[in-house]
């Protein structure tokens, strides 16, 4: 018993008419009979009442009508599916991203990649570790795409298009006496306290703000640290201290905070990376959208 088989039987159902369902399945009426009578002898059952006038379904054929009906139905539907998967328009994609992320250019691409492959199941995992942790879930297969910041060094399994490149802007209470000002130079946060994420949670990032600031001639005075984005604002709405950050956060309003221009400033990248070697179509087609929609700022 074969899907043709199957699929004859049902359109001859419906029309209880040789000739009709010949049209139909677009084949001879004669290879019409052929099928329903192989399925007749392989199920060991007549599934048609024939005369030169009438043809009528059987008891039998009622039953497996049916059954034939939902095996035509799951053939289709896994055809279907199968070839949206070869063409990258089913599926899952992986995706592990920091927050900053969503602050950037990658709501655009989900948006359009959406518009364009709604069936692709999107699972994100958000990876409260340092840049080169998440990079790590691309070396253990648990993630397709890892959108983050760029680390010192980049395993050569990977590849990346960068998706932001934003100043860093100091972040100040509301109350601060340079809030009010339109931008901030570095040296004048030299005496002030500083609120800060542990070194373990981004190295890259830590260490570029600790060498701009030497390079301002001073080491800043830390005096709260957390890895939580919104509890190192909420410190410093607090009056803890001032905070860098990428312009990127610049666009989420927070209460008892200003964010000002820093001069001198140093670029953050937020960056999407992926396996080399993976030559799936639906990390293909996903590429496809961020290369039209990346935004590099300076």
């Amino acid at each position: 018993m074969d899907f043709k088989q199957l699929r004859t039987f049902v359109v001859v159902a419906e029309h209880l008419h040789f000739g009709l369902a010949a049209e139909q399945l677009r084949i001879a009426q004669p290879q019409v009979s052929r099928r329903i009578t192989q399925l007749e002898e392989e199920l060991d059952v007549v599934l048609f009442e024939r005369s030169s006038r009438v043809v009528k379904l059987t008891n039998a054929g009622r039953v497996f009508l049916k059954e034939a009906i939902a095996l035509t139905k799951a053939a289709d539907t896994a055809r279907i599916r199968a070839r949206d998967s070869a063409r990258g328009s089913a599926g899952l994609l992986t995706i592990s991203l920091i927050d900053a992320a969503l602050l950037g250019a990658l709501p655009t691409i989900l948006s359009e990649y959406h518009k364009r492959y709604p069936n692709v199941y999107l699972s994100f995992k958000n990876r409260g570790v340092s840049s080169s942790g998440v990079l790590e879930s691309l070396s253990d297969g648990s993630s397709d795409i890892v959108i983050t910041h760029p680390p010192n060094r980049v395993s050569d399994e990977f590849d990346q298009i960068l998706l932001v490149n934003d100043p860093m802007v100091a972040v100040l209470p509301a109350s601060h006496r340079l809030a009010h000002d339109d931008h901030v130079n570095l040296t004048d946060l030299a005496q002030e306290p500083w609120v800060m994420f542990p070194r373990e949670n981004d190295p890259t990032i830590y260490d570029r703000i600790i060498a701009l600031c030497q390079r301002a001639g001073f080491s800043p005075r830390i005096v709260q640290e957390t890895g939580h984005m919104l509890t190192r604002l909420g410190l410093v709405a607090s009056g803890f201290g001032v905070h860098l950050i990428h312009r990127a956060w610049a666009t989420m309003p927070y209460p008892g905070i200003v964010y000002l221009p820093l001069e001198p400033t140093a670029n953050i990248g937020v960056s999407c990376f992926w396996r080399r070697a993976d030559d799936s179509v639906l990390l293909r087609n996903f590429l496809e959208v961020v290369r039209l929609h990346r935004v590099s700022t300076s």
